[in-house]
């Protein structure tokens, strides 16, 4: 959101009065969540009102995160990574091409049988979008991890 000048020296003078936020909030013809914002980036802090003016860099604050949410974090993006995995491999048909295979779908890999490979699909999964995840799957065929391992072994 845009400020202008006026509106910021507005602020700097009135922000630390005890004025309600919905009063500079219809003044300003901003959110009270956005007068908080700019508030906070200029240093101005309220009276009688607790408030961190420390102006930490933003890569600490998101570590200090991490560091309280790994294991919420890491979960998530397991669990992103396995349905992005999954509905790759429905796509495929959800089993092997060669053998039928499909009690495991950890056991499912792909095989690129075709076109110019731009890398590994367990990448393009993890790190990628799904529309490039998908323009590489359709260069692959799905096969069980032996008669992955099989086709491999006969081109040695």
């Amino acid at each position: 959101m845009h400020w202008k000048e006026k509106d910021i020296i507005f602020l700097k003078e009135n922000y630390p009065k005890r004025i309600p936020l919905s009063d500079l909030s219809k003044k300003l013809n901003k959110s009270i969540r956005a007068i908080s914002h700019k508030a906070a980036r200029e240093g101005l802090s309220r009276k009688g009102f607790r408030f961190n003016l420390s102006k930490e860099p933003r890569k600490v604050i998101e570590k200090r995160y991490y560091e309280k949410n790994k294991d919420k974090i890491y979960l998530r993006k397991k669990n992103r990574i396995d349905s992005r995995r999954e509905k790759l491999q429905n796509l495929l048909g959800g089993k092997c091409k060669i053998c039928g295979y499909s009690k495991c779908s950890r056991a499912l890999d792909f095989h690129h049988n075709s076109g110019k490979k731009e890398g590994n699909i367990s990448q393009f999964i993890t790190d990628f979008s799904i529309q490039k995840s998908l323009k590489e799957i359709k260069k692959c065929i799905l096969l069980c991890a032996n008669c992955h391992r099989e086709l491999h072994n006969q081109g040695a």
